[in-house]
């Protein structure tokens, strides 16, 4: 398996010189076999570049299976912009949370309206399937298995551990730790005092998260701020890279892949955060890749 990175920043695309080599592109991952299947997970802005890919090499037509996390805008702001649903013949599955499939009909309807986009939702050429995920109960796409888990962020999100060709990789964006705020379905404006059933709901998403990557091979995930910032947000939903490295720690994760960039860390920042985490991980037996816009990572088995 392959992992290709289309986009990796959060929040919003931030183009520029100074994010030229980590990219500025939201969040977008393609899973490729060894055959050549995928999978794609998540629709920020790099789904665009994908899909303008996919139809200049003719391969725009089939059944694309799509990963959502959830349904926070750089995570889906792609997806009007995506080439091949204005092709014919073109079929999308979109797999997400339940609460998610039922209002992703009426969001992308609301964003592709006339006043503000010039192809409604409904003239779309593509065939648009939605499908339902929960927790534990893992489905096939294309070629892949598909192991869905919980993640702890505003409004819920869901983390997915893909296998294919004996190799695994999961996906594990947005997320913030879980020993400090338990996000429900709303914005904090702060951490909230955690009651006891509050602690063992923390505990049970990070025993599902810990279950799910353990003796992956590839672990992508979301380290958006940085210790000294997570400090100021701890509230947003997001993770660092010091946690990851926790969350990983002693689960036979070869690889951990530092993802969803700050848009506001420029390529000289993230070159800094990139050789202190590598040290970091070498010290604990796993290598740490940062991930870059345009990457491709080989997803490797055990010896």
């Amino acid at each position: 398996m392959q992992a290709v990175f289309w986009g990796v920043r959060g929040s919003y695309p931030v183009p520029g010189p100074e994010t030229s080599r980590y990219g500025g592109n939201t969040s977008c991952v393609e899973i490729r076999t060894n055959a050549g299947e995928r999978i794609i997970v998540d629709a920020g802005t790099g789904l665009v570049r994908l899909g303008e890919q996919l139809v200049q090499n003719g391969e725009q037509l089939g059944n694309f299976h799509l990963l959502l996390s959830h349904l926070h805008w750089d995570h889906i702001q792609g997806l009007p912009f995506f080439a091949p649903i204005y092709q014919q013949g073109t079929q999308v599955s979109l797999h997400a949370l339940r609460s998610d499939v039922a209002k992703l009909p009426e969001v992308l309807r609301r964003v592709a309206r006339h006043e503000f986009f010039p192809v409604s939702m409904d003239e779309w050429a593509a065939r648009l399937d939605f499908h339902e995920v929960h927790a534990g109960r893992r489905f096939g796409a294309s070629a892949f298995r598909v192991r869905p888990f919980r993640l702890n962020h505003p409004f819920g999100a869901m983390g997915y551990r893909i296998e294919a060709d004996g190799t695994s990789c999961a996906y594990v964006c947005d997320t913030a730790p879980f020993f400090q705020v338990l996000h429900k379905k709303h914005f904090l404006r702060g951490p909230e005092p955690l009651s006891t059933a509050d602690r063992r709901a923390l505990q049970k998403l990070r025993s599902g998260l810990v279950e799910a990557i353990r003796g992956c091979d590839t672990v992508i995930y979301d380290t958006h701020y940085t210790p000294e910032e997570y400090e100021r947000f701890p509230h947003f939903g997001h993770s660092t890279p010091d946690q990851a490295l926790q969350v990983c720690a002693g689960q036979d994760v070869r690889c951990l892949v530092l993802f969803h960039h700050a848009p506001n860390h420029t390529d000289d920042q993230m070159d800094g955060i990139a050789e202190q985490y590598r040290a970091l991980g070498a010290q604990l037996g796993m290598e740490v890749v940062t991930a870059r816009e345009g990457m491709t990572l080989p997803v490797r088995g055990g010896t």
